[in-house]
């Protein structure tokens, strides 16, 4: 059976900050709060929080597939991956993202754009699912970014017995 593990790509997103986080919730307890809703995580190259993911990641009771873009790649990361408790994936521009659009490369990492359409979300599970290895993740793109779509997929998953 493949684990599949699911997120939102732009995690730091005003809109997100705004609509899914309590106005009051200091910032660097967003982190934490995401991943009790979510088990995988994005850190976009540009991300000013990278210290406070990394020890999160560090107290985090459960595993967490975790995407790092090559521009915030650094020595802490290669030692969380060296750890192996959490599966944390490089990405350059050299490492194959599936997207419903095409592609017939395998990759460990998928992105679809928020969806509102059951049909639609589970054509793309669905075939995120064949091509993927043992273990992969697929985000929802988007902006603002859309937790109801993470959370129809989510239901799909279950559904479909992952």
């Amino acid at each position: 059976m493949k684990a599949i593990h699911l997120g939102l790509r732009q995690r730091r997103s005003p809109a997100l900050e705004s609509s899914f986080f309590d106005p009051e919730m200091p910032a660097e307890w967003r982190v934490a709060y995401l991943l009790n809703e979510q088990d995988a995580l994005w850190v976009a190259g540009d991300d000013p929080d990278v210290e406070t993911v990394l020890a999160e990641l560090d107290d985090s009771p459960n595993a967490v597939f975790v995407v790092v873009e090559d521009a915030a790649w650094s020595a802490a990361w290669q030692s969380l991956a060296d750890a192996g408790r959490h599966a944390i994936v490089r990405l350059g521009d050299d490492t194959p993202v599936w997207r419903p659009e095409g592609g017939d490369q395998p990759a460990v990492v998928g992105l679809v754009p928020a969806s509102d359409q059951p049909a639609d979300l589970h054509a793309w599970l669905s075939a995120f699912l064949d091509q993927a290895p043992a273990e992969a993740a697929l985000f929802v793109e988007g902006e603002p970014p859309s937790v109801a779509t993470v959370d129809r997929l989510r239901t799909l998953v279950e559904l479909m017995g992952r």
